[in-house]
């Protein structure tokens, strides 16, 4: 796709409707939005210099013009604006720092509580993100996941160490299953 005319990969990035976003958004919509635009580029595999070309197409309003002025500040500075480069100005703009350590400290502290098991998962897995010091390490995943059942199920699925999230979740399930048909 690198010789690919632009006109042909806007065309083709279209055809998949991608979202837009206004920046009117709250931070988890802006992260949803980024995340379903990730997910298409790596889809189509294109290279960081067409993603930034491309996703410019799909900011408006307030979007569009927070892209504008960041745009003219990157380039007064000298700045080569790469998808890197775009995502860190996005994630300053829409996901600031207090909303990130806020998110964080939700994700040190989940508890089970009166969740199921698949809730609590769901929680846990969006929240995931907010510390990479534990999405990078599937054994932090595992000690975190299980620390933060309730005490039931921690008993049951804690037995025999586990080491890995899946195997975890799994007789986290099996554990749930259990004590409900007792």
């Amino acid at each position: 796709m690198a010789d690919t005319p632009m006109e042909t990969l806007l065309k083709l990035f279209q055809s998949f409707k991608p979202p837009t976003l206004k920046g009117t958004e709250n931070s988890v919509e802006c992260e949803s939005w980024l995340e379903d635009i990730e997910e298409l580029f790596e889809s189509l595999d294109y290279a960081d210099d067409r993603r930034v070309k491309l996703v410019i197409h799909k900011l408006h309003d307030v979007a569009k013009g927070w892209w504008i002025a960041t745009r003219r500040a990157l380039e007064h500075r000298g700045t080569i604006i790469t998808w890197s480069v775009l995502k860190t100005a996005f994630y300053q703009q829409f996901f600031p720092m207090y909303y990130r350590k806020e998110k964080g400290a939700e994700f040190s502290s989940l508890q089970q509580g009166q969740l199921n098991i698949e809730q609590y998962v769901a929680k846990f897995t969006s929240l995931l993100k907010f510390a990479p010091h534990i999405a990078d390490s599937d054994e932090a995943q595992a000690d975190q996941f299980i620390h933060g059942l309730n005490p039931d199920v921690f008993t049951l699925v804690n037995v025999g160490r586990l080491n890995n999230f899946s195997d975890s979740l799994d007789r986290a399930k099996g554990a749930e299953a259990g004590l409900l048909r007792q």
